[in-house]
């Protein structure tokens, strides 16, 4: 699962004191965070079954934190490409990882909504 691969990705990246300074600790937790963050609100909406309209508008609650956090994610990640002066490489890997997860994460908010479309 991607965002489960880029959640490991980001605890393992962020953990090297050589790129991410321990002193800006609470700055690298925040993006560990928010990454699981993504991950757990994908894996909630996966787990969801709809039903009905409320569990339908749970399981969007979830899709739609997903893509969200993605997009507090890339606006971080400005942020640590300065703080850290991290590599244009591993920008490019690490933004499209995110971009890749909120595309396809909105791509199956709009199929559940065509699928789940008698609970709207």
């Amino acid at each position: 699962m991607l965002a489960r691969n880029h959640a490991v990705y980001v605890i393992q990246i962020t953990k090297n004191p050589k790129f991410f300074k321990p002193e800006y600790s609470e700055f690298t937790d925040g993006l560990i965070k928010r990454s699981t963050d993504i991950f757990h609100c994908i894996w909630g909406a996966n787990n969801v079954l709809v039903n009905s309209k409320q569990t339908y508008e749970i399981r969007r609650k979830y899709q739609e934190l997903a893509a969200t956090n993605c997009n507090i994610l890339l606006a971080d990640l400005a942020i640590a490409r300065k703080l850290f002066h991290l590599s244009s490489k591993r920008m490019k890997y690490w933004t499209g990882m995110i971009v890749e997860i909120r595309n396809k994460t909105r791509a199956w908010t709009n199929s559940d909504a065509k699928r789940y479309q008698e609970y709207l």
